[in-house]
């Protein structure tokens, strides 16, 4: 019974290793773009945070930020709006990867709205109030009906090492949180849809 449990073991470690070894001993490249006006110092926090996720998300080892400049120096080859196929393989080989990831951001905005009622529901609880504290918080009720909406969209493209698609993705995600006039942020809804194509591509390779 003992050579058969040990056996056993063996066998479902076996397994678990043959899935697992493959993922992790993969190595992307991530770029993060901007094809919308994202502020710089914004961008490089979402090329660290893509990163970092990346790493956690997909299991796989992720290029540092001073690989991806030296590889772009070395080979005279920089990600931007467009790249070609032989810019792609120069990278994948200088890297050493066995895939590239770029993130292009093509939506960063914020839109206000207005939200009537919830002006209307300050405006009843305060109606049997003196007229003094009605001027007073009048423009309170006009300023939580106001509503801004933080929402950012990306394409998410694989490419192989000979710079073949590989799999390629869009995603809008929105940052709607309470007191959101105040709070709203595109770096936040940009960090969502990164995880979100991030998790989609984890699941394709």
């Amino acid at each position: 019974m003992k050579v058969r449990r040990i056996s056993l073991w063996m066998i479902v470690g076996a397994v678990l290793l043959s899935a697992v070894v493959p993922v992790m001993g993969q190595k992307i490249a991530i770029f993060v773009q901007a094809a919308a006006p994202v502020p710089t110092t914004d961008l490089e926090l979402l090329q660290n945070y893509a990163q970092q996720h990346g790493a956690v998300i997909t299991g796989m080892r992720v290029s540092s930020t001073a690989e991806l400049m030296q590889a772009q120096r070395a080979t005279n080859t920089y990600v931007g709006n467009t790249l070609s196929v032989e810019g792609i393989r120069r990278l994948a080989s200088a890297l050493d990867v066995d895939h590239i990831i770029i993130f292009r951001i093509v939506r960063w905005e914020d839109q206000l709205s207005f939200q009537p009622e919830r002006s209307l529901l300050v405006l009843g609880a305060t109606s049997f109030a003196d007229n003094s504290l009605k001027l007073l918080l009048s423009p309170l009720g006009i300023l939580l009906g106001l509503q801004k909406e933080a929402i950012v969209g990306l394409f998410a493209t694989v490419f192989s090492p000979n710079g073949d698609v590989e799999f390629t993705t869009s995603v809008t995600s929105a940052d709607q949180p309470f007191l959101s006039l105040l709070t709203a942020d595109p770096l936040e809804a940009a960090k969502q849809a990164i995880d979100k194509a991030l998790y989609q591509i984890a699941v394709t390779l």
